[in-house]
């Protein structure tokens, strides 16, 4: 079996795999309290599966892996491939964090 995130759930991530309503209407939950779409996203991640999320974000995993990191400059581009599997166009990262 493949190495997992610590808080990687089987059967959450394949829900979230399914539906891209549930994907984003978590997404949106979770920015009511985080005003960071990268935490999220590395949140969001962690619990579906880097090769789960690379397989719907069209990013191969060991990129997602580099991209994730924090402290990581993302061009628009990749951040828009990223944040496409949650149907979110606006992205909302703090600007001492934005390149």
């Amino acid at each position: 079996m493949a190495n997992r995130f610590s808080d990687w759930e089987e059967r959450m991530s394949k829900e979230l795999i399914k539906s891209k309503k549930r994907r984003k209407g978590i997404f949106l939950e979770l920015r009511k309290d985080i005003d960071n779409d990268l935490v999220i996203l590395r949140m969001m991640v962690s619990v579906i599966g880097l090769k789960e999320f690379g397989e719907l974000s069209g990013l191969a995993p060991s990129n997602l892996s580099n991209y994730l990191k924090v402290g990581k400059d993302l061009k628009i581009s990749t951040l828009r491939k990223m944040m496409k599997p949650f149907g979110i166009k606006m992205v909302n990262i703090p600007l001492d964090q934005a390149a």
